[in-house]
């Protein structure tokens, strides 16, 4: 054993130098400080009339695609609550409603995607055109 201890035949300092270069390296690699939004828009629409539509509401705003659109919206009156998303991607327009009688866990997470204009959003919808997926997430690249 050397004087500073060692791992298999190597050194600690070594070691420890080593493993901090490669973290380095790695970090160096995937940073994405000071870039615009990676993500980019998408849709697709199924024969079935099932589909899905991804990205921020700024990638569909800066979509190459001229057409590309995402709303949603959640809509309050006295006569109750309701929800839809209306995309519109390669001159495709889909109007999308969720049902009030969804689960409690995917109701709130429609309206926080409603709330949350820089998420990466992602809905789904199944064949009988009722929003069935979503999911949000946010990511320090889809910052201004």
């Amino acid at each position: 054993m050397t004087k500073e201890g060692s791992f298999r035949g190597m050194s600690l300092k070594r070691a420890l130098g080593a493993g901090v270069a490669l973290a380095a390296l790695t970090m160096a690699g995937t940073s994405l400080a000071g870039q615009a939004d990676t993500r980019s828009a998408s849709c697709g629409f199924n024969a079935d009339g099932s589909g899905y539509c991804s990205g921020s509401l700024d990638a569909f705003r800066h979509s190459t695609d001229a057409t590309a659109r995402m709303v949603l919206q959640n809509y309050q009156s006295t006569s109750g609550i309701s929800r839809y998303a209306s995309v519109t991607f390669g001159g495709v327009n889909k109007f999308v409603p969720m049902s009030a009688g969804a689960p409690a866990a995917l109701l709130q997470a429609f309206d926080q995607a409603c709330n949350n204009v820089t998420a990466n959003v992602y809905i789904h919808w199944n064949t009988s055109t009722q929003i069935d997926t979503i999911q949000l997430f946010n990511d320090s690249s889809l910052l201004p």
